[in-house]
């Protein structure tokens, strides 16, 4: 379905949604949110580092996943083009913590290791949410985060609307892509990671299809440093109370085979994780 015939029913359900979702937050987010250091409306973007490799950043054995989401593929749903992207599977569950990522999308130059920023290109964002839930797949029940993921719910159980900890944004003349989300929980079966999409400007939906080749230019996983997240994971719930379930310390450590290495920089810091990541496409493929 076009973006554009979509525009105004995904104003609509956006309000409504907004509406609802101030609605189940609870007044303890709100207040969280707002006394954090580093949590005000504006998220600053960090200071980038020189990018450290000449060649393009890799890729994950692990591929898209099964739980990948473009904005026009339902149509009873909100424009996934939105900064803030934070939300949790049970409403009546701790929040857990903010965490701002920023993406920079660089293609390389011809000379050298040069790099420059890749402007105007469609950059996905999807992770489980604190507690290792994903929106919008599966009937209640049929995810258990605490028990080994045997494809169930699988690709093609896009069941719901529910849209928390997923979301899309364009790139600026930086290169950079930012998001206020969650930092992810984990469930039984793969080391905590985050899910990155890069596609050509008004790429089409492809079902529950893989993207590659065409309007596709890029896709990974990225994965944090094991102190960070046992850092993250102890200091609050929901997190902490499944710190002490036996998976948890392999969860933590990124070593999965055919991982991309993809490691963020990132901090904790009163409450807040602020994170950031620099990636280099292909040449032949911008």
């Amino acid at each position: 379905m076009a973006r554009a015939v979509d525009e105004s029913r995904r104003r609509v359900v956006t309000t409504a949604a907004v509406a609802i979702g101030s609605a189940l937050y609870s007044s303890r987010w709100t207040v969280a949110a707002q006394s954090s250091a580093g949590a005000s409306d504006a998220m600053q973007v960090p200071t980038w580092d020189a990018v450290p490799q000449c060649h393009p950043s890799p890729t994950d054995r692990q591929g898209q996943g099964p739980f990948f989401i473009h904005n026009d593929e339902r149509a009873d749903d909100i424009d996934l083009f939105r900064q803030d992207i934070r939300g949790r599977y049970h409403a009546d569950a701790e929040p857990g913590t903010e965490m701002q990522l920023h993406l920079r999308v660089l293609s390389p130059t011809t000379a050298g290791c040069g790099t420059t920023p890749l402007r105007n290109v469609e950059v996905y964002l999807w992770h489980c949410d604190a507690q290792g839930y994903y929106s919008g797949f599966g009937q209640p029940g049929e995810q258990t985060p605490d028990l080994p993921y045997r494809s169930v719910p699988g690709a093609n159980d896009l069941d719901t609307s529910d849209r928390f900890c997923r979301g899309a944004g364009v790139s600026d003349s930086n290169g950079v892509v930012s998001f206020r989300s969650i930092f992810p929980g984990w469930y039984n079966g793969r080391d905590i990671h985050l899910h990155v999409m890069v596609l050509k400007r008004g790429a089409q939906a492809r079902g529950r299809g893989r993207y590659r080749g065409g309007d596709h230019l890029y896709t990974t996983q990225l994965y944090f440093e094991p102190a960070l997240i046992d850092s993250v994971h102890r200091s609050s719930e929901p997190y902490r109370r499944r710190t002490m379930l036996p998976g948890y310390a392999g969860s933590t450590l990124g070593d999965e085979r055919g991982t991309s290495g993809l490691r963020v920089k990132a901090r904790f810091k009163d409450g807040v994780v602020v994170a950031q990541m620099q990636l280099v496409l292909e040449a032949a493929r911008v």
